[in-house]
């Protein structure tokens, strides 16, 4: 491992590490869409992913190379909820790590175009508003978890993968 100086902002110190290619850890990020209405919640119940499929979650999808977070997350809810979301329109709630895996963007949007549904019926077989506060045995454990520490102000946690 090479180590290299590199000049800081002004109050800023550090060492710098040029670590070789196979040394590096690259994570996926994704990108997930909370839509509420009323105090409920949008919710799509998985088919045919090969993850969590039955169980329950909201739009969500990856971050494309050459995408920006917030556009990954406008594309996802029109692609799998049918509506249209303005960038000013999404307001970001929660950042998670998920070891040696992922990183996750939420985002929550109030206000939309169209009507919520399925809009990819291959991978989703049902959608269904839930209560925020009420969620049932089969949402996902990760957005369980998401709504506890969106209820505690919380915006950022990570843990390991549960499913």
């Amino acid at each position: 491992m090479e180590v290299y100086s590199k000049t800081l902002p002004t109050g800023l110190s550090g060492t710098c590490y040029n670590l070789p290619m196979s040394e590096r850890h690259l994570t996926r990020t994704a990108v997930f869409v909370i839509l509420e209405k009323d105090n409920k919640v949008f919710f799509l119940r998985r088919a045919n992913t090969g993850w969590a499929d039955g169980m329950l979650t909201i739009p969500a999808g990856h971050v494309d190379k050459g995408d920006f977070v917030r556009e990954a997350a406008i594309k996802e809810t029109k692609e799998e909820a049918l509506v249209d979301v303005q960038i000013e329109d999404l307001e970001f709630v929660h950042v998670d790590y998920i070891r040696d895996e992922y990183v996750n963007f939420y985002f929550k949007a109030q206000k939309w175009t169209g009507e919520p549904g399925l809009g990819e019926p291959h991978l989703a077989s049902e959608a269904v508003w839930i209560d925020k506060n009420n969620l049932p045995e089969d949402v996902t454990p990760q957005l369980k978890r998401l709504f506890q520490q969106i209820n505690q102000n919380s915006f950022f946690s990570e843990f390991n993968r549960e499913l």
